[in-house]
């Protein structure tokens, strides 16, 4: 089984999806062991930095090296999969393996307010500085998703499922996601 997670800025995907690799015996890739694997195999750090979801779209219809880096993510979420049990958070993972019968995709999002105090703690933003911060980080995402693939980042008409972890919590979205996967044939 494949579980990929995206997520808006601040609604709490990486521990949701910590949590869930640990309870349900995945292997956890996110952003940092992609790139850890993207440097053991040679691309430049810089490559990385200019080429990664944080970049706006212009600079990625015009930048080879975003092509380059997308195509060796797309190859490296590919290869990893094949080994099963696994789950991805972001990379566009869900369209990546959008081929799969065993994967299950699910996109978080939480409630402004609450993404908006979870980003003011985390990076001692005042609430303008976050709340800025979070709708630009949005919609690189967006933009980067959107860009890659023929899908709308967010829209549920792409996912297998989507939550609003300010509804659920912690807890309760991970319970939720256990159950739905459960449902859907897939553990």
């Amino acid at each position: 089984m494949i579980l990929t997670i995206s997520r808006q800025l601040a609604a709490g995907g990486r521990e949701i999806g910590r949590l869930l690799a640990s309870e349900l015996n995945l292997k956890y890739f996110d952003k940092k062991s992609l790139l850890d694997s993207a440097r053991r195999s040679g691309i430049a750090d810089d490559l990385l930095l200019r080429a990664d979801e944080h970049y706006n779209l212009f600079t990625l219809a015009l930048s080879t090296d975003s092509q380059k880096l997308f195509q060796f993510q797309t190859d490296t979420i590919r290869q990893l999969a094949q080994s099963g049990n696994c789950l991805f958070v972001g990379r566009a993972a869900d369209y990546i393996l959008r081929d799969r019968n065993d994967v299950f995709s699910v996109f978080l999002s939480a409630d402004i307010s609450d993404r908006i105090r979870c980003v003011m703690t985390k990076d001692n933003l005042t609430e303008a500085e976050a709340e800025s911060f979070i709708l630009k980080t949005d919609r690189r995402r967006a933009d980067y998703y959107n860009f890659y693939t023929d899908k709308q980042w967010g829209d549920s008409n792409g996912y297998d499922l989507c939550l609003n972890t300010s509804r659920f919590g912690v807890k309760g979205t991970v319970k939720i996601i256990e159950e739905s996967i459960a449902v859907a044939g897939l553990r």
